[in-house]
C-alpha cells in the first residue's frame, strides 16, 4: 500500500463509504477496467470485519456510488487515505484523464480536503508508481511511464 498511509485505518462505515468513492472515481469513463475493479475489491475486502455486517463487494457495484459523505472522515489522515487510493483507481487503467482527476477533485471536496491538499496527494502517487517501476530492467519503458504521468 501507498507507504504514506500504512498506519491510517478507516471503521466499518467508512470503509464502506470510501468504497462507493472509488466506484463514482470508476464508473467516471464509464468503463470500469479489471485493474480498477481489482484495487477497489482489494481496498473493499481488506476492510471486511467480521464484527459488522459487511455488505458483498458485487452489492455496492449494483447499488451505485450514491451516498453523502462529508462527514464520514473527521481527520485528514483518512481522507487523504481516501483521496489517495481514488487517484490510485484512476491510474490503474494508465491514464488520468481529466474527467478523473475533476471527479477525485469532487471527491476530496465533497469530504473537506483543500484543494491544495489534492494536489501534493497527486504528486506523491506519481513518484510512488514511478517508485513500484523503477526496479525493472527496461529503462526505457520507466521513462515512457514517467512522462505520461506528466
Amino acid at each position: 500500500m501507498f507507504p504514506l498511509l500504512e498506519n491510517v485505518s478507516l471503521d466499518a462505515d467508512q470503509s464502506i463509504a470510501a468504497t462507493r468513492l472509488l466506484l463514482r472515481i470508476a464508473h467516471v469513463d464509464g468503463a470500469r477496467t479489471t485493474e480498477e475493479v481489482a484495487l477497489i475489491r482489494w481496498f473493499h475486502d481488506s476492510g471486511c470485519d467480521a464484527s459488522v455486517d459487511w455488505p458483498a463487494f458485487d452489492s455496492l457495484q449494483e447499488a451505485g456510488p450514491g451516498g453523502e459523505f462529508s462527514c464520514t472522515f473527521g481527520a485528514a489522515a483518512e481522507r487523504d487515505l481516501v483521496v489517495a487510493t481514488c487517484l490510485m483507481v484512476a491510474y490503474a487503467d494508465g491514464v488520468l484523464t481529466p474527467e478523473e482527476l475533476a471527479a477525485v477533485r469532487d471527491v476530496a471536496e465533497e469530504i473537506g480536503m483543500p484543494s491544495t491538499r489534492v494536489d501534493e496527494l497527486l504528486a506523491l502517487v506519481k513518484d510512488y508508481i514511478l517508485s513500484q517501476l523503477a526496479n525493472l530492467p527496461d529503462a526505457g519503458s520507466v521513462a515512457v511511464v514517467a512522462r505520461e504521468l506528466g
